[in-house]
């Protein structure tokens, strides 16, 4: 029986300015290094939340700064095109 590792969970705190409208949001984001890693967010502007995202990578092979920078890719493009965002 193959041993298991423990997950390894981290916690990103960061903001993004939009390309376009040059709105600065705030995220913390909380993810973990799965083989279903699991990643959550919570996204803000000026204080208030706009939105929670939140996903699994299934079959996920990513670990330590791989894994650290597909998320903030995502989470940054969610931003980006305002998906699932109160605007």
């Amino acid at each position: 029986m193959a041993m298991q590792l423990p997950l390894i969970q981290e916690t990103i705190l960061d903001v993004y300015t939009r390309k376009v409208g040059g709105e600065t949001f705030q995220y913390e984001a909380k993810y973990d290094d799965g083989n279903n890693a699991t990643w959550s967010a919570r996204v803000y502007l000026n204080g208030d939340l706009k939105g929670t995202p939140g996903g699994m990578l299934t079959d996920n092979t990513l670990r330590g700064n791989d894994l650290r920078q597909y998320v903030i890719g995502y989470i940054e493009n969610i931003i980006e095109r305002g998906l699932g965002l109160d605007e």
